[in-house]
């Protein structure tokens, strides 16, 4: 289960990344590993999902994807040669811009909640927990895919994943009167998790 003392790890990988607050994409390109370090690729038993790509057949397959330049700025990175390792890298950077929303709401809790009071104590705290999940949800999913799982388990924990990254919009939604402290993190979070589900869904439509 994800630990907020756990985060030290993840920020630091992340730190020399660039903002991703944007459709386009500046991805944190430290939390790739280069190509020698690259995972091996789940095996070949029947429920391999895809074969491997080269880089035009990798942006092509970000063409069907909702966020279609998010996707192809991944597709761009060192050590993304597969459609596995493209969304092997999306769930990775995902996981650790989710784990900073958690620390940033963890950080406006301690102070406070601000001057909207327990309304917003209590958003806060729904939404940090939201983010938790949603770290777990995704690094199950990485698992799944490292170790060769089906589709329809991908499938399922992305479904999860995709509850948890549009929780922490829909609290504020309910609440108009409280302003949430990240927007822009809600906004891209919710996007990077769309072009998860839609990446694995992609794959295994492939023969």
């Amino acid at each position: 289960m994800f630990r907020f003392r756990d985060l030290a790890a993840l920020i630091l990988v992340a730190a020399s990344a660039a903002s991703l607050d944007s459709v386009g994409a500046r991805v944190v390109h430290p939390i790739v590993n280069p190509p020698t370090a690259a995972a091996p690729a789940p095996a070949s038993d029947g429920r391999r999902l895809f074969a491997t790509a080269g880089r035009d057949e990798l942006i092509a397959l970000c063409q069907q994807m909702h966020y279609k330049t998010l996707c192809t700025t991944m597709a761009m990175l060192p050590g993304v040669s597969t459609p596995e390792q493209l969304l092997d890298t999306s769930l990775r950077i995902t996981a650790v811009k989710a784990a900073m929303a958690a620390m940033k709401l963890d950080q406006a809790i301690k102070s406070g909640g601000g001057a909207e009071g327990e309304g917003m104590a209590s958003s806060l705290q729904s939404c940090r927990e939201s983010y938790a999940s949603l770290v777990d949800s995704l690094n199950s999913t990485r698992d799944t895919l490292r170790s060769g799982g089906s589709s329809a388990d991908l499938m399922s924990e992305l479904s999860a994943a995709g509850t948890f990254s549009t929780d922490c919009e829909d609290i504020f939604d309910e609440r108009p009167e409280l302003k949430s402290p990240i927007p822009g993190a809600q906004r891209h979070i919710s996007r990077l998790v769309s072009n998860c589900l839609d990446l694995a869904s992609t794959i295994k439509e492939q023969p």
